[in-house]
């Protein structure tokens, strides 16, 4: 599909031991997750693939928490596209820090003066791009990954040509969210020229702006050759992980009493642009019937918003529901699937009560 692309990397990699199974309190207190979680087990899993993870929580509290062979809480689990949704969160961090101006042109690409940050994080960037097949000659995201750009991915995305105005069109892009991560790197780090430079101020500052405030112990930002984070495509890190970051967008950008993200940022995310299923760097909820079928395609609540990533990578946030949930996986990456995901998640949230 479009908007879930390949990429490089593995599909997990385990911190410590991982056999499996439920974790906590035998006894289920939130019965649909269980029965969900059992059919994802069992002859009846269907479309759903292999299940890795899935972990719910409500209101900050974990609820359910089990987990597929080989996997455990100890285990780094590959995000795929859900690192655009992280990417997001560090533009945010930035603004917050008053380091960017998402509204400026950008410094890493001159040739392309009207373009802004704003456009590239709500793929609204309006350049040539093609990110929907797997095709070595027709993909840009694989060619960008994978061929000729793979060597500095956000100078491959600069060099697209401006095909319509910023603004006027919805496209998904891996490569503007790499672009985006790139602007982040040469608004930030203006002396940091080598890739190892680069690489290494914008892990630390990942780390200190947004992995250890959240308690993302376990994950780990990958970059490419020139240094750039994958913004677009490729996270590590654990359920648990991946959890505190959807709890991070479902209390507004605040980590307790500290906002990590600027007021109306999260809004920002669940504002549609050109797309009525997205934002800027999340997935949303909408009625059934449109063109593109949201992710419970109005089975669920209609504030519910996610990450969402190649193979059936997800982090579901429902404000109203005060629901957090992340499931992690290896499954087709077809229509039919994805629909089978979001009736599968479905009467999940639905069985909490409104917050």
């Amino acid at each position: 599909m479009k908007r879930r692309e390949f990429t490089i990397g593995m599909g997990s990699l385990a911190l410590g031991a991982s056999l499996g199974g439920r974790v906590g309190a035998t006894a289920p207190s939130a019965p649909a997750a269980e029965a969900a979680w059992a059919q994802a087990m069992g002859p009846l899993a269907g479309k759903l693939g292999r299940s890795d993870a899935l972990l719910v929580q409500h209101n900050g509290q974990t609820v359910f928490e089990a987990y597929g062979k080989d996997h455990g809480p100890t285990t780094r689990h590959v995000s795929w596209s859900m690192a655009k949704s992280i990417t997001h969160a560090l533009v945010g961090c930035a603004v917050a820090q008053g380091r960017v101006d998402i509204d400026k042109p950008l410094v890493t690409a001159p040739a392309l003066p009207q373009l802004t940050l704003r456009r590239l994080i709500t793929l609204t960037d309006g350049l040539k791009w093609t990110d929907g097949t797997y095709s070595p000659t027709d993909s840009d995201a694989t060619i960008m990954l994978y061929g000729k750009g793979r060597m500095d991915g956000a100078a491959y995305i600069a060099g697209k040509p401006q095909e319509v105005a910023p603004g006027t069109r919805w496209n998904y892009s891996t490569g503007a969210f790499q672009l985006a991560a790139a602007e982040l790197s040469a608004r930030m780090f203006p002396d940091a020229h080598a890739p190892n430079a680069k690489r290494a101020a914008m892990a630390a500052w990942i780390n200190q702006s947004l992995f250890q405030p959240l308690g993302m112990r376990d994950a780990v930002a990958e970059f490419d050759p020139a240094g750039t984070f994958y913004g677009g495509s490729l996270v590590y890190a654990t359920a648990r992980d991946y959890a505190k970051f959807g709890e991070l967008y479902r209390n507004d950008g605040m980590v307790g009493a500290r906002r990590l993200l600027p007021d109306g940022w999260v809004k920002f995310a669940r504002t549609p642009t050109r797309s009525p299923i997205y934002g800027a760097g999340f997935w949303l909820e909408a009625n059934k019937h449109r063109p593109d079928r949201s992710l419970m395609d109005g089975k669920g609540p209609l504030d519910a918003f996610s990450a969402q990533g190649h193979s059936g990578q997800i982090i579901l946030v429902v404000p109203s529901k005060g629901v957090t949930l992340v499931r992690l996986a290896l499954s087709a990456d077809d229509d039919p699937t994805w629909a089978a995901l979001g009736d599968w998640l479905a009467p999940i949230v639905n069985s909490f009560p409104n917050a």
